[in-house]
């Protein structure tokens, strides 16, 4: 299995367009994924025109604390074959601050990933806009380990930006995030790179000097996603891009990001050990 967590401190910056269409590329390749909607503000529950799960009844953040156990069907909602959505919860408000209290919270939600590793290849992670705890969780779940002792478990971090210079700063905080996290539990996080989106070179100078800044940087860009009005439409709709617009500019980028995501063609960046990421 493959944990996938779309992250970027910075809201804004396309993370629930692009983890909801990612998924949608890679689930039509015929893998079996699950998308969750780890931020509270459950934009991309929002975007697939979802319930939010019930509080008090059978949600990510009970079963994540140990509050709820029951059929792993009874937390999924299905968008189209092999694609699953996790949808939020009015408790992923309370979640984090439960989290403070609890050893090894870093590692709750790779716990419960780790029982689903022989249901789902792939795990993208709708990470919320912030620094906190949650955001830890879903970062670690990244990881390469076993789970149940025989699954082998690998991931990355995909960093959605926005070409734009308060993206600059906030990539900055997001690896400084990356590099606490590897030092203080002493693990390995590969950085896939970085994903442009809502790119449009009419913006001007801001735009296209932004973009080249990081296309020269470390990381490196997977790809360049750019600002149309067919994904505002298709959100609107309660629709996946590659759904509303199969044929689209952006569809086809996601379909290749996907592609190249499934083939393991994506080396990334280690951060951890002897190796460290530069903002």
């Amino acid at each position: 299995m493959r944990v996938y967590a779309v992250a970027n401190q910075k809201g804004g910056v396309g993370k629930t367009t692009s983890t909801i269409n990612l998924g949608r590329a890679l689930a039509e390749l015929g893998r079996r994924v699950l998308v969750v909607d780890f931020d509270p503000q459950g934009h991309l529950t929002e975007a697939i025109g979802a319930a939010e799960a019930p509080a008090e009844g059978a949600n990510l953040a009970r079963a994540l604390l140990g509050q709820w156990s029951g059929e792993l069907g009874e937390l999924l909602h299905k968008v189209s074959d092999n694609l699953y959505v996790l949808c939020t919860s009015d408790d992923m408000f309370l979640l984090e601050p439960q989290m403070y209290a609890r050893t090894g919270r870093e590692y709750l939600l790779s716990r419960f990933l780790d029982a689903l590793a022989d249901v789902f290849d792939d795990v993208l992670i709708d990470c919320p806009p912030s620094l906190g705890a949650i955001n830890d969780s879903a970062l670690v779940a990244t990881r390469r380990r076993t789970a149940g002792g025989t699954t082998e478990v690998s991931g990355q971090i995909i960093i959605p930006v926005e070409a734009e210079d308060s993206s600059i700063r906030a990539l900055r905080l997001l690896l400084r995030q990356v590099r606490t996290l590897c030092e203080a539990l002493d693990i390995e996080l590969n950085i896939a790179g970085l994903l442009v989106s809502q790119y449009d070179s009419r913006r001007g100078n801001v735009a296209t000097s932004t973009l080249t800044a990081f296309q020269n940087h470390p990381l490196g860009v997977l790809d360049v996603i750019h600002d149309r009005a067919k994904i505002r439409d298709a959100w609107r709709l309660h629709k996946t891009l590659l759904d509303h617009a199969p044929d689209s500019e952006n569809a086809e980028t996601y379909r290749a990001l996907a592609r190249r995501l499934a083939a393991g063609e994506i080396a990334g960046t280690v951060a951890g050990g002897a190796a460290a990421v530069s903002a």
